[in-house]
């Protein structure tokens, strides 16, 4: 009967060890569960961001798509109202940054050291209004520049620099397509540049001429 209970004692040991040991691999296994769990649960939060920016790109691919569609349209639209200005290199349309550029040789709007438009820049610019009056979601900046020649003493009483000339120019341009093409004014705003960024080098009658320019950029609103 002794003998009976020692082995009856080693065994509740025994099975006192085992039951310690599984309540250890118990914590242990519940603490990794714990840890799993928030893995997860990171991961999770993890994708729906990522979904966020691919929804996000996606949209903005679009956008941009939307976008160079409608300056394809656009550019073709106004090389056709234009063409016969275009033909005789007195105009050029470009394409550059998700923005459409329409570039008037000063000649054809301004005589020269004037910030009045002539009659053959206001047909040239009516015309161009005409297109530009349909596209509701485009804002327009006209950008004035000149090429480096100092201005003459009879100039300089009306404008001390290339600055007030280029902005003059540009003013001019912005308010005819408000007052005579209709042009809802918040879609307009008018920059002078002076000299200071040319496309061609000023040391040759050429390059000033290309220098001596009015830039009307079609962009999507700010």
């Amino acid at each position: 009967a002794e003998r009976k209970l020692q082995l009856m004692a080693a065994e509740l040991k025994d099975s006192e060890e085992a039951r310690n040991k599984c309540a250890e691999d118990l914590k242990e296994l519940q603490a990794q569960h714990t840890y799993l769990k928030n893995i997860n649960l990171q991961l999770s939060e993890n994708i729906k961001v990522l979904r966020l920016e691919l929804n996000k790109k996606k949209s903005v691919v679009e956008l941009q798509e939307k976008v160079i569609q409608l300056l394809d349209d656009t550019k073709k639209t106004i090389q056709t109202s234009l063409k016969d200005q275009i033909a005789a290199q007195e105009v050029e349309v470009i394409e550059a940054e998700n923005k459409l550029k329409v570039i008037f040789v000063d000649k054809i709007l301004f005589d020269s050291g004037s910030a009045e438009i002539n009659p053959k820049g206001k047909e040239s610019l009516r015309i161009l209004a005409k297109s530009l009056k349909e596209i509701k979601n485009q804002n327009i900046v006209i950008e004035g520049h000149t090429d480096n020649v100092s201005l003459t003493k009879y100039l300089i009483k009306r404008f001390p620099s290339n600055w007030e000339l280029s902005t003059a120019r540009a003013s001019a341009v912005a308010r005819f397509f408000e007052v005579e093409g209709g042009i809802d004014p918040l879609r307009l705003s008018a920059r002078g540049y002076s000299f200071y960024r040319p496309v061609a080098p000023n040391d040759t009658e050429e390059g000033r001429l290309q220098n001596r320019r009015i830039e009307i950029v079609l962009g999507p609103p700010d």
